[in-house]
């Protein structure tokens, strides 16, 4: 999914040009649909000689007003929500039971952590139902307001969980292993062939994406399932 957008907006600053192809994709517009919409700036900023924020005003703005027209994906918010359960129940399983399985052992845990985890899926199900405005703000949030919110939503999610009586429970930790990686294979799997990864900014003269977009897609698609496995493997070495 890429937004160099540079070469079709040469008299764009690249601050709206930024921001304006950030709403837009957001609100999950096709890329040759933001690269018509960014050239008929262009247009217009060349003939004129305004700059984009003269002549269309605020890009989050004057791009939320064109994502009603423009052609979009198709969403189908089961689907959605069910990969992106699958990817963080994978991600969040395992981490958890990879370690104790690579040593031998049972998965030891506390209701606690397990309410946060629930607490995780049902924010990552809200973000996937009504990604545009809780991720815009993040995006055009100052760093310190960014890591405020962040600050505040981890205690939101962590301190219910750690304000239970800390019940132990535990369970074999191979099955759980091998279910959570099969998790994050489906879900990897399922990024990919959604096809928004590979969809590309591109102008109207542009028959094809370019730079090898399926090739980046599966490399984005996989790099959470890779970090997980990573930390899991870490964790599996630290001494207990």
């Amino acid at each position: 999914m890429s937004s160099d957008s540079t070469p079709l907006a040469p008299h764009v600053t690249p601050t709206w040009r930024d921001a304006f192809v950030l709403e837009l994709r957001l609100r999950d517009v096709r890329g040759d649909a933001i690269g018509d919409a960014l050239a008929e700036v262009d247009a217009h900023c060349a003939d004129s000689g305004q700059d984009a924020a003269t002549a269309f005003g605020d890009p989050a703005g004057y791009a939320r007003g064109l994502a009603d027209v423009l052609p979009t994906h198709r969403r189908t918010p089961a689907r959605d929500v069910v990969a992106v359960v699958l990817q963080t129940a994978g991600v969040m399983g395992t981490v958890w039971s990879v370690p104790p399985w690579l040593r031998g052992e049972p998965l030891t845990a506390s209701t606690g952590p397990v309410v946060t985890a629930v607490l995780c899926l049902v924010v990552a199900v809200v973000l996937c139902l009504a990604p545009a405005r809780p991720l815009g703000w993040f995006a055009r949030a100052r760093w310190w307001q960014a890591a405020l919110a962040g600050a505040a939503a981890t205690v939101a999610v962590v301190a219910p969980g750690a304000l239970l009586p800390n019940a132990p429970l535990t369970a074999p930790s191979a099955p759980l292993a091998a279910a959570s990686i099969l998790l994050l294979a489906v879900g990897a799997a399922a990024l990919f062939l959604d096809g928004t990864l590979s969809d590309d900014v591109r102008g109207p003269g542009d028959a094809a994406p370019r730079r090898h977009p399926r090739l980046r897609a599966a490399l984005l698609s996989t790099a959470l399932p890779a970090v997980a496995l990573l930390v899991a493997g870490g964790l599996a070495l630290l001494p207990l």
